[in-house]
């Protein structure tokens, strides 16, 4: 993961890029997730108000956090921030 931030917001929504789980993060935030500590692969979730996960990108893994990162900025910017 080297030079990535661990903490971004787009459009006034958290996005957390983590090796860890989808438990870590907030009600309310995106997740950019490690699959297998990044070697499966990255994911993007959000998980909302009561705490429910939705894994976001339909199975298709990202091969790096860059590529998820923007997949995550680019849905919260169709669903108007």
């Amino acid at each position: 993961m080297g030079w990535m931030r661990r903490y971004h917001s787009h459009l006034g929504r958290d996005i957390v890029v983590t090796g860890g789980s989808a438990r870590d993060l907030e009600p309310g935030q995106f997740g950019v997730l490690a699959i297998d500590g990044g070697a499966g692969g990255w994911s993007v979730v959000h998980k909302g108000p009561g705490g429910d996960v939705d894994e976001l990108n339909n199975e298709m893994h990202f091969e790096t956090p860059e590529e998820a990162l923007a997949f995550a900025k680019e849905l919260i910017g169709l669903l108007g921030g």
